[in-house]
């Protein structure tokens, strides 16, 4: 039988983060924003480490983001607007280097990037942000315009 070798775990982190750029790549290439005008190239070309995971809702009022950050700092969280593309970006920082040996490391470290279309529904104006236990929530209240509305009808 052979003997579990303890390095092998290990072999998988970069491996993940090659999986994160894939979708991150794949993301953009199938954007609905590639069809429209064409964006400007990013003025910063620093590679992203990771990509928090997101959960994007739609409710009649609202539009509703919610990210996974755990361990980052809210002061280090960036949102930004441009257009209809909202920007997730910040840092996060390692712990305090571990004396001895590290047999396995899946923890991700660095910083983040995240681009979300978002319809032109949206008033970004009145939007908030919440972080709590980790996870990011950001409120995008929809547009008047944008609000279902009924019809009466009328007996005639």
């Amino acid at each position: 039988m052979a003997r579990p070798i303890p390095w092998r775990r290990e072999i998988s982190a970069p491996f993940h983060v090659i999986q994160n750029e894939l979708n991150r790549l794949m993301e953009e290439y199938w954007s609905p924003s590639r069809l429209g005008p064409s964006e400007p190239a990013p003025m910063d070309l620093e590679p992203t480490g990771w990509s928090p995971a997101i959960d994007l809702f739609e409710t009649a009022d609202e539009i509703v983001l919610v990210a996974e950050l755990p361990g980052v700092d809210p002061a280090s969280i960036d949102l930004s607007v441009t257009g209809n593309i909202l920007n997730l970006r910040g840092v996060k920082n390692p712990d305090a280097p571990i004396e001895g040996h590290l047999p396995l490391r899946e923890r991700q470290y660095g910083t983040f990037h995240r681009k979300i279309v978002l319809s032109n529904e949206v008033n970004f104006d009145a939007a908030q942000a919440e972080a709590r236990l980790g996870v990011l929530r950001v409120r995008l209240p929809k547009q008047d315009i944008a609000k279902p509305r009924t019809i009466p009808v009328q007996n005639a």
